[in-house]
Formats: C-alpha cells, sequence, structure tokens
C-alpha cells in the first residue's frame, strides 16, 4: 500500500511542477530586500545574492532557463554572478539546482551543503527519492559538508546553517544580521516544512515524521524580523515588494503554523488509511 501512495505523491509532484513552471520561468524585478541581501529569482523561484566586498554568496538558482535572468539581474542591482565565492542551496530538488554548475563555471565558486543534499548533488539528481523518474540537473561537486548550527563566514558577513530536514533529508534554511537602513534586523531564508514525500510507511525516508516534528520546533524559536523562503508564493513576494518593505514578523509566525496544520493534517489522513 505504501508502494502506491509513494508513485501517487511522486506522479503529484512531478505533475504540480510542470503546471507551476509558467511562473517557475516568469521574470521578476531583481531588488534589495534589505542591507546586503538581494533577490535575483523569478517570480516564485527564489534565488538570493548576498554581497560582500570579497565576493558573493549566491542561494538557490534555479532552472537552467533561470541562469541569464539571474545573471542579468545581478548586473542591474551592479554585481556579478563571476563574484560568487560560495554556492548554497535550500533543499537538492531540481527547480533550485539546474543552474549550479553554470554558475560555478564562471565564477569557480565553492558548493557547500548538507550531508543529505551532498549525493544528489553529486549525481545530478539521480538519487533523490523525490523526483526518482526524471528532473535531472548537471552533476555538481560537493566541497564542504555542512553542519547545523555552523557559520559560514565571507567579507564581514555571516550567515548561520540551520537543519530544516522533512520537505527533504536535507533541507537546510539560514539566518543573518543585516543592515536594513541602520536599523540591524534579523533574516531567516527559511525552507518550509511543506509535505510532498508520504508521512507513513516510507522506506526512502523512515524518519521523516520527527524530522518534521524538529523542524517545525527550530523554526517557530527563530523570530526574525525579515523571512523569505525558497519560493516566493510561500512569502507573498509580489505584495512585499510592492510594499518595499519584507519586514513581517507576525507573517512568518503564522506561515509556520500554518504549514505544521498541514503537516498534521497530512500525517493524520496516513495513519487513518486514507
Amino acid at each position: 500500500m505504501h508502494r502506491i501512495l509513494l508513485a501517487l505523491v511522486l506522479f503529484l509532484c512531478s505533475t504540480t511542477a510542470f503546471a507551476q513552471r509558467d511562473r517557475w520561468e516568469a521574470p521578476f524585478p531583481a531588488h534589495t530586500v534589505a542591507g546586503n541581501l538581494h533577490y535575483i529569482g523569478t517570480a516564485d523561484l527564489a534565488c538570493f545574492l548576498i554581497t560582500t566586498p570579497q565576493g558573493h554568496i549566491l542561494i538557490n538558482t534555479g532552472l537552467a532557463s533561470s541562469f541569464n535572468p539571474m545573471r542579468e539581474s545581478a548586473r542591474k542591482l551592479d554585481f556579478k554572478l563571476e563574484d560568487v565565492k560560495i554556492l548554497l542551496i535550500s533543499q537538492a530538488h531540481f527547480d533550485h539546482t539546474e543552474a549550479l554548475a553554470a554558475v560555478q563555471k564562471i565564477s569557480g565558486a565553492k558548493m557547500l551543503a548538507t550531508d543529505a543534499d551532498a549525493p544528489i548533488l553529486n549525481d545530478g539528481g539521480k538519487t533523490d527519492p523525490s523526483f526518482k523518474n526524471g528532473n535531472r540537473f548537471p552533476a555538481i561537486k560537493v566541497d564542504r559538508i555542512l553542519k547545523d548550527g555552523e557559520k559560514i563566514r565571507l567579507g564581514g558577513t555571516e550567515l548561520t546553517v540551520i537543519l530544516t530536514p522533512g520537505h527533504s533529508r536535507g533541507s537546510v534554511s539560514y539566518s543573518m544580521t543585516v543592515n536594513d537602513k541602520g536599523t540591524q534586523r534579523k533574516v531567516v531564508m527559511a525552507n518550509m516544512g511543506t509535505v510532498v514525500l508520504p508521512l507513513v510507511n516510507n522506506p526512502h525516508y523512515p524518519n521523516i515524521v520527527e524530522d518534521f516534528e524538529h523542524t517545525f520546533r527550530v523554526q517557530k524559536a527563530l523570530r526574525p524580523d525579515i523571512w523569505l523562503a525558497t519560493h516566493g508564493s510561500q512569502y507573498d513576494l509580489e505584495t512585499k515588494y510592492k510594499a518595499g518593505s519584507f519586514v513581517d514578523p507576525e507573517g512568518y509566525r503564522k506561515a509556520i503554523e500554518h504549514y505544521e496544520q498541514l503537516f498534521r493534517k497530512q500525517l493524520a489522513k496516513e495513519r487513518a488509511g486514507r
């Protein structure tokens, strides 16, 4: 029974991905979120450029088709992808990884990833249980494994690694402090706890429920001033961009509660055999 459920979930994930592809590829204005944190992604696939005098950090790259628009967005903000020194991802799913190798080719950046994401990046998505039958991407060698609580430092900027598994084994969030027009603000780039794999009797991820429980506890304790997510739709990118401010601590609390409720509803449904 769990094999049938797994196949159904993977099919739904795949078809949903194709349905969303228009939004994934639609352009979005490059902009500064706050301080040295900038957005160079599409209408829904979030790509964050953190700039420093010693080079830049890029979190996520979107699809292969995102590469040239992302490069142009960086230029519009007077930065260059060629100056990226560190590559990071929120999760090793194809919609956030397809352009990693292209960015590394022009920049020589080091790829840093979680222990669970490293094999998937190294083999170009072949071992990603969420997309067994396709959605490959150019393989990229991981230069260093990230640990929970680790600090990533470059040019006076410091990011904290926060393991937030559940959506995938290697899902990770990052926090940092930015100077927002004279005000120090805590920022969290959160990997939201959306359920895309079976929660009960999952042979590929037997401790998935425990990981989700851990992630929600951790995320509730973060309390950022500004929060972002892997998909623009998850943090209401368009509305906040038009408003000219991304400060939204209450919105973060509500979002985490929302995704936890969806998780618990799905868990109860699967345990009841529905």
